[in-house]
């Protein structure tokens, strides 16, 4: 199936709903977050590393499988906790430690929004949509982060603050509660052929994915550039 272009297509929405990364946003960070977390976490705690990296590792594999299954999220700080818990730690002494190594490593990755992402979206305010963000995401947003896109959506979704993650069909309702949208009046952009484009379609919303590699989606419309959102709607 090839890419439809943009023209021949026009949707009527009131509201218009995007994934993060992959779609607005990308990571330029090479290390893996666990890294920075573990030099504060060992700047602070008597901890062998090595025990503490196997432990990680092997319940954010554990973690990953039971999202797979359940879609039922979980807060990286928390499986932190259970990390060092499992180590002997006590939770009530680690709690603000790991919350300290956390916020570090979430400030050293670095990531960039893709060139046309806050053109289309401030030309889409402008233009009168309501706008959504929903994310997949055990990271949290910290503060400073939280109050850019707040200034740019009207809601933001994030999994570990909904408890589950797309393609759960309430994280899209959830969404579409806050917009006061009907599904039909909603459009979702995402880069996931799954998460994004069947969990949207599934409540009723229609669906736009970019495509930014192989992938091939079920969705509405395809394209390959976020500025041709604007020729959509």
């Amino acid at each position: 199936m090839g890419i439809r272009e943009p023209r021949q297509v026009r949707f009527k929405v009131d509201a218009v709903t995007f994934d993060d990364f992959g779609t607005l946003r990308f990571s330029v960070s090479q290390e893996d977050i666990i890294y920075p977390i573990l030099r504060v976490l060992s700047g602070n705690l008597r901890l062998d590393e090595e025990k503490f990296l196997d432990e990680y590792f092997r319940m954010d594999a554990y973690y990953r499988k039971k999202l797979k299954e359940t879609l039922r999220e979980s807060l990286l700080d928390d499986i932190i906790i259970e990390c060092l818990k499992s180590l002997c730690f006590k939770s009530q002494t680690i709690e603000n430690i790991v919350r300290r190594a956390v916020d570090r490593g979430l400030a050293t990755r670095r990531t960039k929004w893709y060139g046309d992402a806050l053109f289309v979206l401030s030309t889409l305010r402008k233009r009168g949509y309501k706008l959504g963000l929903i994310s997949n995401t055990h990271w949290r947003y910290l503060k400073s982060f939280r109050k850019e896109v707040e200034r740019v959506f009207d809601v933001i979704t994030l999994s570990y603050e909904h408890g589950y993650a797309k393609p759960h069909p309430s994280i899209f309702l959830a969404t579409l509660e806050k917009l006061q949208v009907n599904p039909n009046r909603c459009l979702h952009m995402g880069d996931d052929p799954i998460a994004d484009i069947e969990g949207a379609k599934n409540v009723g919303m229609k669906a736009a994915f970019i495509k930014r590699g192989d992938f091939k989606a079920r969705a509405d419309i395809n394209i390959r550039k976020l500025t041709q959102l604007l020729e959509i709607l």
